[in-house]
């Protein structure tokens, strides 16, 4: 969001409704909120500044929501209104009927923030809409004063009749009145005898829109004629697909490279400060962001916003703002040098790209900005306007999704630049609230590389016992990472992320194979131990995994039967096919296979009839509170009963008590997993003799 959210609540309760803008905040929306506690505080608010979303408290309020929509559709009737209730049996219908625009529950925290949210995008999306439609509107004019002034005799076409017609068209075909022209047909303008050219001209130009240059003879209104080589270009008029035809004589003359210069120049720059205009810049922002996926980050961003603007706008109008964004512009110019791109983003909003991404030089360019524009002082009659600044800038990386990633992250640090009393630069470091799902999968799997090439992952082992005394040790595999801090992070942290981002293959290939380095150099010591390694989605779809493990056991001397890969039910079942052959290959081996969190589904044994496995491990939602739940018990004594006669062993894991533990005994299970009996460890030492 490129703008800081106003709010007003109309609301009695302000425990209420600072829990609420806490939680919004707390989400990563910048946020400024007022509260109307009664009619009067609702039109004294809307009279200093117009929200971008109003929020009405049902219950124990003393403005009815009839009155707040009768306010707003009185002033400003584009401004959404979000009922709020305690209740839970509230039709959100009726108060959508009398003008809500949809109702939210204020204890439902997550669906206010996601309504919010949603909402707000709306509202700027308006904004930046009808911001560019008054840009393209003041082009239009700019544009037709240049052709007015043009020595070329320039015309504009639709569909081969002529919309519109500069001075220098009408004298050259004798014409006094652009209302004689208009609705005429090009053709009434070409000689007979390059008529066929034109028409040929005009319908290749319809399929390809391509800008070209010819030579035809052309004929007054008195019939007289004349050569002359012309120009046709596309063009759109207010909104409607044209063609720019601009004629010269045919000995050449005229100033049409010269306007077509300036009308570039005009497209890419607001007209008013001469910077790139907001799609410029965006257009140069993409193309950075695409740069740094690769990995080169050579950009960064900054925006400087005037945080006072709407208290300048009010006090002192229109026309003091457009003398103050003049004099910001000159300022921001003279800190600026050849390497950063300036572009005027908003009414209140500039940006700055720059080649330079050093912290030390961001941070100094964003305090030299603030001291210029802390010391500007603009004019307006006999009073003096002062600008306040807030700054934020991101560095342009692989982790920048897109132009609007980077235009949030910085007008999230000009906010928080702004709130923290706007005296220095706010450089973008994210955190769980500002960070994107993507983006948080994507740093977790440059985590995972980083810690891969500084050895800092780790094997964890968590011993699977017998309940019947089988001969033998087993042990879980996990892996852990330790962190700069030298902790350890479990891989439930971030295995469900980098499966996302495909790093779950590469993870799974660098366990097995120290766990095949372990194992080998173990059992050379005389240990009768048998491993347990998860395989992940990722490696389900490798094809090329059959082979490289078979060239693994051979390396390390390991029979493939001490191995039993482990894989989900539900993985299993979302890539079926994949599955099968995949364990196939494996059994083909003699390696031992697992299916883990075994038992979610309505009838579990079927997928044992498609693909046989040597253990089931026990799903979370059965063991959950097994000892005193009867239902589960019965079910995983089902199971066990079900898989008996196939001579396929069950596992129970997440054991964390004594009780559970002594239920089991009489459920079928085979063997044991969990924390009341061992934690997963960085040493394979469990007593199995005990």
């Amino acid at each position: 969001m490129n703008h800081p959210l106003q709010l007003i609540f109309v609301d009695s309760n302000p425990n209420d409704v600072e829990e609420m803008v806490s939680s919004i905040k707390t989400s990563g929306i910048a946020v400024r909120s007022r509260i109307a506690q009664d009619a009067d505080d609702l039109t004294t608010l809307l009279n200093e500044a117009q929200p971008h979303i109003i929020l009405h408290a049902l219950e124990n309020n003393e403005v009815s929501l009839e009155q707040t929509v009768s306010t707003i559709n009185g002033r400003a009737p584009e401004i959404p209104i979000i009922a709020l209730t305690k209740s839970s049996e509230q039709d959100p219908v009726a108060y959508m009927q009398q003008g809500a625009t949809t109702l939210v529950n204020k204890n439902n925290t997550e669906h206010l923030n996601l309504v919010v949210n949603s909402t707000a995008k709306t509202q700027f999306h308006i904004q930046e809409l009808k911001g560019a439609a008054e840009n393209c509107n003041e082009l239009e004019n700019r544009c037709q004063r240049l052709m007015e002034s043009s020595r070329d005799a320039i015309c504009y076409l639709h569909e081969g009749m002529h919309t519109y017609a500069n001075e220098k068209y009408l004298e050259k075909f004798g014409y006094t009145n652009s209302e004689e022209l208009y609705g005429l047909s090009i053709m009434d303008l070409v000689a007979p005898d390059d008529q066929s050219a034109m028409k040929d001209l005009l319908k290749q130009f319809s399929k390809s829109k391509e800008a070209g240059e010819k030579n035809l003879t052309f004929k007054k209104e008195d019939d007289e004629t004349f050569s002359a080589k012309f120009s046709f270009n596309p063009v759109s008029v207010s909104g409607e697909e044209c063609v720019q035809i601009v004629i010269q004589s045919a000995s050449g003359g005229g100033d049409t490279k010269e306007l077509e210069e300036q009308l570039s120049y005009l497209s890419e720059r607001d007209v008013h400060t001469g910077f790139y205009h907001r799609r410029s810049i965006m257009d140069q922002l993409d193309e950075a962001a695409n740069t740094a996926k690769h990995g080169k980050i050579s950009q960064a961003f900054i925006q400087i916003d005037i945080a006072n603007f709407n208290d300048i706008k009010d006090k002192f109008g229109i026309a003091a703002i457009d003398k103050v964004s003049s004099n910001v512009a000159s300022t921001l110019r003279d800190c600026c040098t050849e390497n950063e791109t300036l572009s005027k983003l908003t009414e209140e909003s500039f940006g700055v790209l720059t080649s330079n991404i050093d912290t030390k030089f961001l941070m100094a360019f964003g305090a030299n900005v603030i001291k210029n524009l802390g010391e500007l002082i603009t004019t307006s009659g006999s009073d003096y306007i002062s600008i306040k600044p807030a700054v934020g800038a991101v560095k342009i990386d692989q982790f920048t999704s897109d132009v609007p990633d980077i235009l949030n992250k910085a007008k999230n640090c000009c906010d928080e630049a702004w709130e923290n009393d706007a005296n220095k630069i706010v450089i973008y470091k994210p955190n769980d609230a500002q960070m994107g799902e993507q983006e948080k999968d994507e740093r977790w799997t440059l985590k995972l590389r980083e810690a891969v090439k500084e050895n800092r992952l780790a094997l964890l082992y968590q011993p699977i016992i017998s309940l019947h005394g089988e001969p033998g040790e087993r042990y879980q595999i996990y892996t852990a990472l330790h962190n700069k801090d030298n902790e350890l992070v479990p891989a439930s942290e971030f295995v469900m992320r980098i499966e996302r981002t495909g790093f779950g293959k590469m993870l799974d290939r660098w366990i097995i194979l120290n766990a095949l380095k372990k194992l080998s150099e173990l059992r050379t010591k005389g240990a009768d131990m048998r491993l347990f390694i998860k395989l992940s989605s990722n490696s389900i779809l490798d094809k090329d995994l059959p082979g490289w493990l078979e060239a693994q056991f051979k390396t390390n001397n390991i029979s493939p039967s001490f191995v039993c890969f482990e894989i989900k039910e539900q993985v299993l079942i979302s890539n079926f096919k994949e599955s099968k052959i995949l364990v196939s290959a494996l059994q083909g081996m003699k390696s031992e296979i697992a299916i883990d969190a075994f038992g979610a589904g309505d009838n579990p044994s079927k997928i044992l009839k498609a693909i046989p496995a040597n253990y089931v491990k026990i799903c979370h939602s059965l063991m959950s509170d097994v000892s005193d739940n009867q239902e589960n018990q019965s079910a995983i004594r089902e199971i066990a009963e079900a898989l008996k006669p196939m001579g396929t062993k069950v596992i129970a894991q997440f054991i964390e008590d004594a009780d559970t533990l002594s239920i089991l005994w009489s459920l079928g299970i085979n063997y044991t997993q969990g924390n009341f009996l061992q934690p997963p460890s960085e040493y394979p030492n469990y007593d199995f003799s005990l």
